[in-house]
């Protein structure tokens, strides 16, 4: 059997996106105590997990992403951005779990799973917390830039020596879109945890690819039969994508596919500005008459890089 090998260059250019762009994307996770009355009756689990028959708390967890703004030395706001159904409702006093590279006194990294705290004492969503103004657009952002200094997160100490970082000049415009080539079949990587799936040595995430499968100009209507038995909302701000969404995967950054960019197509990956077009917020299931059960068609539903943008620019407000 012949082995492919390749020089040292060519291996290095053939990751398509930077560690500064994939070490952004975060798994967010938050426990719910159990009932006291439930007490051991099945609990849910982790996306991938057995059932367990214990009084064990829930687990909820979805993907995120981190976009700095004016960071530097102890200064900058950095947004936590990802669907409202990621975090945790409002309600009672909540904190969410983001799981990051943090920096040691010795100046080495580790994992961990850093506390964000979302939901305040008086049941509402604190004030670094910002939901989309329109309570349809499933987009959320919570500014994490106290935490994350307080704990030293490797990217962000990356950000500010080096200038590498997701920020709002990556989001796609509404008016560079209508003036752009990308259509139905740009090609599309999505960058998350599908399943919760996570290699526990490092914060990389999984990238898989799809591509565009609606006009992203004219964003997404929903007919009546998936409004009345998903209860979906009846129009999307962006598209739908060829490709398989699992739990975990909301809140998955989608960017342009390399294929899908006219300009610098053969520079490196450290040089390349990936042109975001959206966030996952979910896929759509297909009933299965003879089993009597929904199953997955490879189709999921992305808001645009303008439901993103409104939600950071709503912390200007």
């Amino acid at each position: 059997m012949a082995v492919l090998l390749m020089p040292a260059q060519q291996r290095a250019a053939a990751q398509v996106l930077s560690s500064a762009v994939l070490n952004s994307t975060v798994w967010i996770s938050y426990e719910v105590a159990p009932p006291a009355a439930d007490a051991g009756k099945t609990q849910a689990h982790p996306p991938g997990a057995g059932p367990s028959r214990t009084a064990e708390p829930a687990v909820f967890g979805g993907t995120g992403f981190l976009f700095f703004q004016g960071v530097g030395i102890g200064k900058g706001r950095i947004f936590l951005v990802t669907n409202k159904h990621v975090l945790p409702p409002e309600g009672r006093p909540q904190d969410i779990k983001v799981r990051v590279a943090v920096r040691d006194q010795d100046g080495a990294a580790r994992v961990e799973a850093v506390s964000v705290p979302v939901v305040g004492r008086d049941g509402k969503y604190l004030n670094s917390v910002r939901v989309h103004p329109d309570p349809e657009t499933d987009v959320a952002a919570v500014n994490i830039a106290l935490v994350a200094f307080g704990a030293k997160f490797q990217l962000l100490i990356d950000a500010v020596t080096t200038g590498k970082c997701l920020n709002t000049s990556m989001l796609l415009t509404s008016d560079r879109l209508r003036s752009s080539t990308v259509g139905m079949g740009s090609p599309v990587y999505i960058i998350g945890f599908p399943d919760a799936i996570f290699d526990p040595r490092n914060v990389s995430p999984i990238l898989r690819a799809g591509i565009i499968a609606t006009d992203p100009r004219e964003g997404f209507d929903f007919n009546q039969e998936l409004r009345r038995t998903i209860a979906f909302p009846e129009h999307v701000n962006g598209f739908l994508i060829d490709a398989n969404i699992y739990p975990g995967s909301s809140g998955s950054l989608v960017v342009l596919g390399r294929d899908g960019q006219r300009d610098g197509q053969d520079a490196k990956a450290s040089d390349w500005q990936p042109t975001i077009l959206g966030i996952v917020a979910g896929s759509i299931p297909m009933l299965d008459a003879s089993l009597h059960s929904y199953a997955r068609i490879g189709l999921g539903i992305v808001y645009s890089a303008d439901a993103i943008r409104d939600v950071i620019r709503s912390f200007d407000r």
